[in-house]
């Protein structure tokens, strides 16, 4: 699986760099205005790309803050020290 990633991230990269060769010998505004917007429109959004209960858990942390169940930094450093006591 890992040696996948790895040739998938390689043929990504190589696609890449293939391209930004191509777009430097582009001297048309309209064309390089074109390639833009399909590159912007084209980007995923990462809301999307998460599961359901990451998208919960991440609503739920956002509804914390509106009530105002927070800890401060100082807060939670205390706990974790008297948490962990000895580490």
């Amino acid at each position: 699986m890992v040696t996948t990633l790895t040739q998938d991230m390689n043929l990504i990269e190589t696609k890449k760099i293939q391209l930004i060769s191509i777009i430097a010998q582009v001297y048309n505004f309209d064309i390089l205005v074109e390639i833009e917007k399909l590159l912007l429109s084209s980007k995923i959004d990462w809301w999307t790309t998460i599961s359901q209960a990451e998208q919960n858990a991440i609503d739920e942390g956002l509804n914390d803050i509106k009530l105002g169940n927070v800890l401060s930094h100082q807060e939670v450093m205390q706990e974790l020290n008297n948490r962990y006591k000895g580490l």
